[in-house]
């Protein structure tokens, strides 16, 4: 007498599927958040903040007055306040007048503020802490704000 196939699938085969989608979705999850730049200490910071600040030196104002393109493609923090907004595009963001402060002086940047920033609120007076970069022309770019 023949033997009778085995109909459907046991508990075994179900717990391998469940086990293998939930490895996946683990996966999925922990690739999302390396690219997204959370293990690697990026964007784990406040709201608006791109890079972390924690090795940005502080910007000599007397050097980047005499002459700022010596300083081009360096990263610097600096601490003041918003003295205005000089001009504003949909595509390149907001220039900006800051008051920058430093251990010997003070005195006007101006400090262009891209897009990605939106989302943080730029009023006349507000007092930041802003990591920059000289760019090839010698304009500073916020790289990450901390209000």
């Amino acid at each position: 007498m023949p033997r009778r196939a085995s109909s459907g699938i046991n508990i075994g085969q179900i717990a391998g599927i469940a086990a293998a989608i939930l490895g996946f979705v683990v996966v999925a999850a922990l690739l999302f958040k390396l690219i997204a730049g959370g293990i690697l200490g990026e964007g784990g910071g406040k709201a608006g903040s791109k890079k972390s600040s924690g090795n940005a030196a502080p910007l000599s104002l007397v050097t980047y007055r005499d002459n700022g393109n010596s300083l081009r493609g360096n990263v610097y923090r600096v601490e003041g306040k918003v003295e205005e907004t000089l001009r504003w595009t949909p595509d390149r963001g907001r220039l900006i007048s800051f008051e920058a402060s430093d251990a010997t002086e003070t005195m006007p940047v101006p400090v262009l503020v891209p897009e990605d920033f939106s989302n943080i609120n730029i009023e006349r007076g507000t007092e930041l802490g802003l990591v920059v970069r000289v760019d090839r022309d010698g304009t500073l770019v916020a790289e990450s704000i901390d209000e």
